[in-house]
């Protein structure tokens, strides 16, 4: 059974474990039987306040029959309350059937500000979990809503992104469930053999449901991650 937790709204300015990171961390304190199968950021509305550029996180669980989202619910209180900021609004969200008024939500997420009714609404008769405020419920609920979409985001995690290098050949990166394709329609399809600069920072795309890399020509056999992070000068 695949189970959705959205957590939002966990950091204050200066924490030093983010809602990313955070979110990723939760893979730790997860029983045996169940496992973290990714993490997925979405990038939300920034006309609204935050703590940093109104990102939101979305772990997606792989469960056993017999674990409810209730009791995914109850660990991810726990950990969240362990790690969150001092003052901080954290919201999270558990869903294994996700609403299509949760999806909705999500996607107006990211070109509008929503009120805290709006996801209460939507996410009625959901495992859910609010601190302080409990304005994180609005994120919290995006991520999943978006998730459940799966046309937006990026991978944070998939089976240990960080294990790859910078250089990747398309094949070990086929492996690691990351589909490589090219953003150029005149440069052809990257071949199992071909080689992939990273650039040391491997955030495939949440496309279709599935993770993909997109790489633009930089020669022979030879490809370039797009979108890479912005370092500074």
């Amino acid at each position: 059974m695949r189970v959705l937790v959205g957590i939002d709204d966990t950091d204050m300015p200066g924490a030093k474990v983010g809602t990313a990171r955070l979110t990723r961390m939760i893979e730790d304190v997860l029983p045996g039987e169940v496992t973290l199968v990714g993490v997925v950021g979405h990038q939300l509305f920034r006309g609204v306040p935050a703590t940093s550029h109104n990102k939101t996180s979305c772990a997606i669980l792989d469960c056993p029959t017999d674990v409810s989202p209730k009791t995914i619910l109850a660990i991810a209180v726990a950990h969240v309350e362990q790690h969150a900021a001092r003052g901080s609004a954290a919201g999270i969200v558990v869903a294994a059937e996700v609403p299509a008024a949760v999806i909705k939500l999500g996607r107006e997420a990211c070109w509008r500000e929503l009120a805290q009714e709006d996801a209460r609404r939507a996410i009625e008769g959901l495992p859910v979990y609010g601190i302080g405020t409990g304005r994180g419920l609005i994120g919290a609920a995006a991520a999943v809503g978006l998730t459940a979409w799966g046309w937006a985001g990026r991978w944070l995690e998939l089976g240990g992104l960080h294990r790859f290098g910078r250089i990747q050949q398309v094949s070990d990166l086929a492996t690691g469930g990351i589909r490589v394709v090219s953003v150029e329609p005149s440069a052809g399809l990257p071949g199992p053999e071909d080689w992939v600069d990273t650039h040391d920072w491997l955030r495939p795309q949440l496309l279709g449901g599935q993770a993909v890399l997109p790489v633009r020509s930089v020669g022979d056999g030879l490809w370039e991650a797009v979108g890479q992070k912005k370092r500074s000068p």
